[in-house]
């Protein structure tokens, strides 16, 4: 699992990333992705829960029962190691409890709940004539504690500060909220697929496992407002979040004022599906385009040379053989260098990384030990201390004997809550056809995310569904939905989707940027309209397309794919790009008549 990246707090210099994690196939366990979750089933419920002719909000006071006039009893928080506040955000004014919610929304059974734990950072009281609204904050995953991410976002908006509340939790399944987990079986001679079908085959019988999806959270966050008294709130949330905004959004549309969603998903879809296809293009065309343009920009510091693609083939050519890109595999993650996938302020290391597998893969001769190779490759890389710290255990990790014994199964429970939401809340293309036939194609058009060994068959080819999404319609809050061009986690696609095709939302393109989590970026052209909009104020009226950062190590931008229009449409989907031409030269093309 990634580990939380948090940015430092001058939002001026600023080009950290937030808590997300790089997209990778659910069966992946060295990496988790960012994102997740689909659609629940919308039919054949209590009237309460899904009005037949969809004119009427689920009532959650109705489907809690008595659960609705729980006293709220507020104690000091104790945040845990994998969701402890940022560095600066203040935790004066900031309160925990834990709340009590049925545990599945949709058929509510008073002896059967989940504990639902919630911060709350209060500025100012509700019935202060200068109370303007409160803030409801999701940090993506889900794969992580988000309990502390209202304080994140309080250090991010100080302008908001003085006439605003922020509230954050622990989604269900996750941190010190309630989990559920199941139990599998497997035989490790079925294949490299073998687990991922036990776990999708077992955990989707499972009735807890079942109530583990974007929908229950959404119902869990009207129920937090309604306990805390508040007749609407706003809401924002990042990467994974923005699809649980969707969610949030069309359920309550009258109970929230606004949407801020942040690298977003494409939740016009109906299946998440979508996101983790892309994702592998994603990667690759940052790699591509955006990465390694940088790394040729930068020879002097790098050395592989001031063309991108003959480092490109250089790069491939070097870790050709098994042997070789296993070894480059085992580096990359042990390195953390998918990092610097979701935060370009890491480039300097991915840029080191790559002079090192080039270097040390060419020098190598077969036969060789990948484990062996890969820690000469970490060993030459520039890595600050906190990642050789991690490094040297991912290696060690590595070297250690395996666990299973041959001949027998593998019995394990399995508790990802990233794969309970993205399985149980939509369909995914069922059986191991479709993916083999999938991965085939991908991986000549993606061989880094190839050799990185994130073309796996997904957990959620195994767990059939019959999900839809809630009708978005008119009803729809006002929504701003902002997202960087080169992001590979949620890609620009992705993004652009929803940011144009959900109803009363409006698009902030960032040209020439790679960061997975834009706000607050410390530029006017991204961070006023946002913080306006929280204000009080309209939405942009048309999509914007702001300028991007400088890259570290530069004083300028450069042109990494080609010009956004208006419309933050592209013109075209290059393979390679000249490094060199800066972004102010590239004037802004006309939207296409």
């Amino acid at each position: 699992m990634s580990q939380h990246e948090s940015q430092p707090s001058s939002a001026t210099s600023r080009r950290g990333s937030r808590f997300v994690a790089p997209a990778v196939p659910l069966a992946a366990v060295v990496v988790i992705a960012l994102v997740v979750a689909l659609l629940v089933a919308w039919n054949g419920r209590d009237d309460a829960a899904a009005p037949e002719d969809g004119t009427t909000m689920p009532d959650v006071v109705a489907l809690a029962g008595h659960l609705a006039d729980q006293e709220v009893v507020w104690e000091a928080c104790e945040f845990s190691d994998d969701g402890p506040p940022v560095p600066g955000a203040d935790v004066s004014n900031v309160e925990c409890a834990t709340i009590t919610v049925p545990r599945d929304w949709l058929n509510p059974d008073p002896d059967l709940t989940w504990d639902v734990r919630i911060s709350h950072a209060k500025n100012i009281d509700t019935s202060d004539p200068g109370y303007h609204t409160t803030i409801i904050a999701h940090p993506g995953g889900p794969y992580a504690s988000g309990l502390s991410y209202g304080t994140t976002v309080q250090l991010y908006t100080p302008e908001l500060r003085a006439t605003t509340n922020y509230v954050s939790f622990d989604q269900r399944g996750l941190g010190q909220s309630s989990h559920a987990s199941c139990d599998y079986e497997y035989d490790p001679a079925g294949g490299p697929s073998a687990a991922a079908r036990a776990i999708g085959e077992a955990c989707s019988q499972d009735p807890d496992v079942a109530t583990m999806t974007t929908e229950q959270a959404a119902y869990d966050m009207d129920f937090i407002r309604h306990l805390l008294g508040l007749e609407t709130v706003t809401y924002m949330g990042y990467s994974y979040g923005t699809w649980l905004g969707t969610w949030y959004g069309a359920l309550f549309a009258a109970n929230i004022e606004r949407m801020v969603l942040d690298s977003a998903t494409d939740s016009t879809q109906e299946s998440i599906q979508t996101l983790y296809n892309a994702a592998h293009e994603g990667r690759d065309r940052q790699f591509r385009l955006h990465m390694l343009n940088w790394i040729a920009r930068n020879d002097a510091t790098i050395g592989l040379g001031p063309d991108p693609e003959a480092i490109w083939e250089r790069y491939f050519a070097a870790t050709a053989g098994p042997e070789t890109s296993l070894a480059a595999q085992y580096a990359w993650t042990a390195a953390s260098g998918s990092l610097a996938f979701s935060t370009p302020a890491l480039y300097p290391v991915a840029g080191s990384l790559v002079a090192s597998i080039v270097a040390e893969a060419e020098a190598s001769s077969a036969p060789v030990d990948p484990l062996e190779l890969a820690t000469r490759m970490v060993a030459g890389t520039d890595l600050p201390d906190v990642l050789r710290s991690g490094a040297e255990q991912s290696l060690a990790l590595l070297a250690a004997p395996p666990q299973t014994v041959p001949g027998e199964p593998v019995r394990e429970t399995h508790d990802y809550v990233i794969e309970f939401t993205a399985c149980t809340d939509g369909q995914w293309t069922q059986g191991q056809e479709f993916w083999d036939r999938f991965h085939e194609r991908t991986a000549q058009l993606a061989p880094l995310t190839a050799q990185l060994g994130l073309l796996l068959t997904p957990t959620c080819a195994f767990w059939p569904t019959d999900s839809t999404m809630p009708t978005l319609d008119e009803r729809f809050p006002q929504t701003i939905v902002l997202q960087s061009e080169l992001d590979s986690m949620t890609p620009f696609e992705q993004g652009r989707a929803a940011g144009t095709g959900l109803p009363n939302t409006s698009l902030i393109a960032v040209d020439n940027e790679s960061i997975h989590g834009v706000f607050p970026y410390g530029t006017e052209e991204v961070d006023r309209p946002v913080i306006d909009f929280l204000l009080g104020g309209d939405r942009p009226s048309e999509t914007i397309v702001a300028p991007g950062k400088p890259l570290p190590l530069e004083e300028v931008s450069y042109e990494s794919w080609t010009g956004l229009d208006g419309n933050a449409e592209h013109e075209s989907d290059p393979q390679f790009t000249d490094p060199t031409i800066p972004a102010e030269t590239a004037t802004l093309r006309e939207p296409a008549q």
